[in-house]
């Protein structure tokens, strides 16, 4: 009997050996603590998605200038080198006759301006045009960074939720350990069954399983993290605990704040200002066309047969040109009438899109009240679970409850444990889901 019980303390002894080394990791070197402000800021620097769109924007900037609307001069030299072998017979009226065989030289050389002075406004337009698509450039880059936050929040937010997770199963198996410790003392002394104690080892060990599963969840969310940080996967870090309310504003300024910074509005905006330039375009096709044309130039003809065997001309051309087209099938009222619809489909998806936004708003906004209470209720339960499991522990401890009432405690508290873990990430999630709606992300 005393080998027996000798050997059944040291399988104890191993086993809370174990437990410690499990549930108290050791620090080899201090951890990275990454904040959430930071890890925006690296993803924001990092992602390959907004270099992308920072390089497509400065292509639609760099196309922004007069010239490219056609409102300067277009300045071309041209050059030519022609040379005639022929046989040449000629017989003047005055009786002098030529037959030989010729040949010609004759090089020429300009530099010619061609300057649109009016083209119905048209130039203007396209200019406006560009800029608003230089301007719809950049509200494509913003809301790349405006997708790589939410990206980076969301993954932060479950790293939050799996070290939560993981520290309340640490806290809960302590609990774990002191009823398997009571059980096996009763049993040892004889005051309490061996199923008591084989009940409390297996109700131990399953909570040791999903400690050692939460903890690769939590390692999986890190890595999910550091690829949306263009980082190591690897790379370990700790995350600060963010469970306080950031954003909490009423439903009418948040319609305001959606009017005017919601990222798909101001898209639909642009594209519909854009679409009205466009119009001006095409109309300004139906009025005349005015412009400047000029030319310098220096020509020479050398031959040595012929009427004139040199001849050399230096001159300077200026000249006005105008044109005014009066039909061409068509093509031009079509194009009006299908600028307009393209402008009415853009105002249309406008109204249809903030109809469907104030809808989600509504909706989001009420989630997050109810998230709101939620949060206070389940703190409030916490509390309770592990007030009633401690009265129950030490009820047990001195053989006034039953291990079922026990058991029932603990299983209360680990519901109310992973409850009020889930509880907490709800609420960031349903706030960031406010501030993206609002357009609070990115000011």
């Amino acid at each position: 009997m005393a080998i027996s019980r000798l050997l059944n303390n040291y399988h104890l002894f191993m086993k809370k050996y174990f437990l410690l080394l499990l549930l108290s990791p050791v620090v080899v070197k201090a951890q990275e603590i990454l904040t959430l402000e930071n890890a925006i800021g690296t993803a924001l620097e990092r992602s390959y998605d907004i270099k992308v769109a920072k390089m497509q924007q400065e292509v639609a900037d760099i196309q922004v200038f007069k010239g490219n609307a056609g409102m300067m001069p277009k300045v071309d030299l041209n050059a030519n080198m022609g040379t005639a072998f022929n046989e040449v017979n000629q017989k003047l009226s005055n009786g002098n006759e030529t037959n030989r065989f010729g040949k010609s030289y004759t090089p020429t050389t300009n530099v010619a301006m061609t300057w649109t002075l009016y083209d119905g406004k048209k130039m203007y337009a396209t200019l406006d045009r560009l800029k608003s698509q230089s301007q719809l450039s950049q509200l494509q880059t913003q809301q790349m960074m405006e997708n790589t936050i939410i990206s980076v929040m969301q993954a932060y937010y479950e790293v939050m939720r799996q070290k939560q997770t993981v520290a309340f199963l640490q806290t809960v198996i302590k609990y774990y350990e002191e009823r398997l410790t009571i059980t096996e003392q009763r049993w040892e002394f004889g005051k309490g069954s061996k199923l008591d104690y084989l009940q409390s080892k297996t109700e131990l060990n399953t909570q040791i399983t999903q400690l050692v599963q939460a903890k690769n969840a939590l390692k999986n969310a890190k890595i999910s993290l550091n690829n949306v940080l263009v980082r190591q996967p690897d790379l370990d870090f700790d995350v600060q605990e963010l469970i306080g309310i950031m954003f909490d504003p009423n439903t009418d300024a948040l319609k305001s704040q959606a009017r005017t910074a919601n990222r798909n509005l101001q898209y639909l905006r642009k594209a519909t200002d854009i679409s009205l330039i466009t119009q001006k375009e095409v109309a300004a096709l139906k009025l005349p066309r005015v412009s400047l044309n000029s030319s310098f130039g220096y020509s020479l003809s050398k031959t040595n047969a012929g009427l004139f065997l040199y001849n050399q001309n230096v001159g300077l051309n200026v000249g006005l040109a105008a044109t005014w087209n009066i039909f061409n099938g068509e093509i031009t009222r079509r194009q009006i009438q299908v600028s307009k619809i393209n402008t009415e489909i853009l105002r249309k998806q406008e109204e249809d899109l903030w109809v469907q936004l104030e809808s989600d708003l509504v909706r989001a906004y009420n989630q997050y009240q109810t998230d709101k209470e939620l949060l206070k209720l389940e703190v409030e339960n916490n509390e309770v679970a592990e007030e009633n499991l401690k009265i129950s522990l030490e009820k047990f401890k001195l053989g006034g409850s039953t291990i079922l009432e026990l058991n029932e405690a603990q299983r209360s508290l680990n519901t109310s444990l992973n409850r009020l873990t889930n509880a907490r990430y709800n609420i960031k999630i349903s706030e960031l889901q406010l501030m993206r709606l609002s357009g609070e992300l990115l000011k």
